[in-house]
């Protein structure tokens, strides 16, 4: 068949158009391959994130020289694996409930008004835990708290919002030393970190304090619940360490301290160097292993956790984080 001129050029015309067609087609599809493929990278790299997360060990009564005179294995490896401050919290109130309000608040007892052990959540509306800090900056984020000392439960259960979870472990019965009541707030605190992977957990045992009372802080007796609560912080510590190795993304802190010591025949709330002595361990990502000071106090848990954590902080705090170690004075009462 015999095409004219013009035919030629509409059957040229159309050809390229075909061809312009099905490279504009072949972009398309490329430039949507490549956007699909970036949204999978973007997502991967969302997943693989690393993500904070921080136990706080609470060891009620116990002075770091005891630790020492025991060789306490796992708070010995937890000092040597990270930072140990020793310092003094005088003239703070070396009684627990004012010293446990402190840490979980970040200011002194001068500040939140607690002075004995027999307390409301009404100190908390003024100075909200560190619980309540951690839900406002992200709703998202898992606390929890499981303690022997069923007060604690008023201080983590305070606030809107509270933590998430918060338990008192009941008291086994013949139970004498409290033993076998730490040992199941440790065997409830191992579960939640293997099982939900709270990113902010806070655990209280109570046995040395108990000894302390009953004994004195120079008695064998003191001696021997050193050794038994360094077990439970050796179980909670293994299992810190197993959920890490089996979720690398996961960067995992543990934060140790007291709330005071004790007198050698027994008692505490004065202001002697046995009752105001204290001291903190912090182990993790953030955390030159081996470093020594006395630059921090039980004060500076509630920032440090904030901060572990990407939560703000606040100028009432008396305290500060440990993450920013710049060169300083010990956080005094103000």
């Amino acid at each position: 068949m015999v095409r004219t001129m013009s035919e030629r050029a509409n059957q040229r015309f159309d050809r390229r158009g075909v061809a312009e067609r099905t490279r504009i087609g072949f972009f398309s599809k490329a430039l949507a391959a490549l956007t699909v493929t970036a949204s999978i990278a973007a997502g991967s790299a969302h997943a693989d994130a690393p993500t904070d997360k921080v136990v706080l060990i609470g060891l009620d009564g116990l002075m770091y020289d005891k630790v020492l005179q025991v060789h306490a294995p796992n708070l010995l490896r937890l000092s040597a694996d990270g930072l140990l401050s020793r310092s003094s919290i005088a003239p703070h109130i070396t009684i627990s409930g004012p010293s446990w309000a402190t840490v979980l608040t970040g200011v002194w007892d001068r500040k939140h008004g607690i002075e004995n052990n027999d307390f409301t959540a009404a100190p908390f509306a003024k100075y909200p835990t560190v619980f309540t800090r951690l839900e406002r900056a992200d709703p998202g984020l898992k606390t929890h708290s499981i303690a022997t000392w069923d007060q604690l439960a008023t201080m983590s259960g305070s606030g809107d919002p509270r933590a998430d979870v918060v338990l008192s472990t009941p008291p086994v019965p013949d139970d004498p030393d409290e033993a076998e009541t730490d040992a199941a707030t440790a065997t409830s605190v191992v579960g939640a970190i293997t099982k939900f992977a709270p990113d902010f957990l806070f655990t209280h045992l109570d046995q040395v304090d108990h000894a302390g009372h009953r004994d004195g802080g120079a008695s064998d007796a003191y001696l021997d619940a050193v050794r038994r609560v360094d077990e439970q912080v050796g179980r909670i510590t293994a299992a810190v360490d197993a959920r890490a190795k089996a979720h690398p993304a996961e960067r995992w802190t543990i934060l140790v301290t007291a709330d005071h010591g004790h007198r050698p025949r027994g008692g505490h709330g004065g202001q002697t160097p046995d009752e105001t002595t204290n001291f903190v361990i912090a182990r993790g990502p953030g955390f030159t292993p081996g470093e020594r000071t006395s630059r921090y106090t039980l004060v500076d848990i509630t920032p440090t956790v904030l901060d572990l954590l990407h939560a703000p902080a606040d100028p009432v705090f008396d305290g500060r984080s440990m993450v920013d170690r710049e060169p300083a004075e010990p956080s005094t009462v103000r």
